[in-house]
């Protein structure tokens, strides 16, 4: 196990992530769910907030509840899998970070352009 240097940041991703405030549901293998709110997203993944524990480096189903880019009103409801990576208490809930391990093309397109459209600003 390697040690990170004092001068290295402990969060050194590559791509930025945007602050997002969409619902979330996390979709256990024995048809359990939880609710969980989406506090963050990048390209590679998102950052989640929920009371479900998840174990770091399982996998998680989940179902984003993400605004249509076209219709802000209506949500669509965006299938992923999801490699956690690390699960930090914060307060009653547990942060959620992870990369997704599985999502496809269209998810994936949509929400590219998502990201796209919170780098700009717009």
């Amino acid at each position: 196990m390697t040690t990170p240097r004092l001068d290295q940041p402990i969060d050194a991703r590559r791509e930025p992530r945007y602050n997002v405030s969409w619902r979330a549901r996390i979709e256990l293998p024995d048809g359990r769910h939880f609710d969980a709110k989406v506090r963050d997203i990048s390209e590679s993944g998102i950052g989640l907030q929920s009371d479900y524990c998840a174990q770091a480096r399982s996998t998680l189903q989940l179902t984003l509840g993400v605004p249509d880019l076209e219709d802000p009103g209506r949500v669509l409801a965006v299938p992923a899998t999801l490699r956690v990576m690390f699960v930090v208490m914060q307060g009653h809930d547990f942060r959620i970070g992870g990369v997704w391990s599985n999502i496809g093309p269209q998810a994936q397109h949509f929400l590219h352009m998502w990201v796209r459209r919170l780098r700009m600003g717009l």
